[in-house]
């Protein structure tokens, strides 16, 4: 009996794949501009506002930081296991992010990696996991900015949205619900998903108790 073996081509960004990112990651940060732009902080009792420019670069490191290194995370896991992989925007998706964003609550969907191999639960396990470890750790590596660090406003809210939007990421990405990436890892290893979700959950009441107001 012959034996017939596939191997998948490792992907490099595609032109398609660049202005889908692109498109994705303008969409996203215009979206969460119109909501930390038009919030109000308070420090020490006085109400504060962002300027537009550095709402905007917030806006923008947020958008980096939390979706496009979970996405790409995704991307290379991937392809180290030897599948095609690319970034698709989901046009639906940009609709609803910008609109709700508007709104003043963000709905964001802008798009995916998707991925093609054998069907494998414990290769889409581990590639469905990468993106929100990558969402904890930046969380993790970010947190001790503001607990050990003294900031001025501006820094100080840059890191606090930065910190918040990867842990909560982090930790909505990881709920066994499909499409989400848990329902891929719960399927792999119930007991791994376990450990990372009491791990996101408690990074993230952390976080609230001690953060949740500016």
């Amino acid at each position: 009996m012959a034996t017939y073996t596939v191997t998948y081509k490792k992907s490099n960004f595609s032109r398609k794949e660049l202005q889908d990112i692109a498109i994705s990651v303008i969409t996203l940060s215009v979206a969460l501009f119109l909501i930390i732009y038009r919030s109000t902080f308070r420090v020490n009792g006085i109400p504060i506002k962002l300027q537009i420019l550095p709402a905007l670069g917030i806006a923008f490191l947020m958008t980096i930081t939390a979706f496009l290194i979970h996405e790409m995370s995704h991307k290379f896991t991937a392809i180290h296991y030897g599948a095609w992989s690319e970034f698709r925007m989901w046009p639906m998706g940009l609709v609803l992010t910008i609109i709700t964003g508007l709104i003043g609550f963000l709905f964001a969907l802008p798009g995916a990696v998707y991925f093609a191999s054998y069907r494998n639960p414990i290769k889409e396990g581990k590639i469905a996991v990468a993106g929100p470890i990558a969402n904890l750790v930046m969380g993790a590596v970010l947190l001790p900015l503001l607990l050990f660090v003294p900031m001025t406003f501006g820094p100080y809210a840059a890191v606090f949205f930065l910190v918040y939007i990867n842990l909560w990421l982090g930790l909505f990405n990881l709920l066994p619900i499909p499409p989400l990436d848990g329902s891929k890892v719960f399927a792999w290893n119930k007991s791994y998903w376990g450990v990372i979700f009491g791990i996101a959950a408690i990074m993230v009441i952390y976080f609230f108790l001690n953060f949740g107001v500016i």
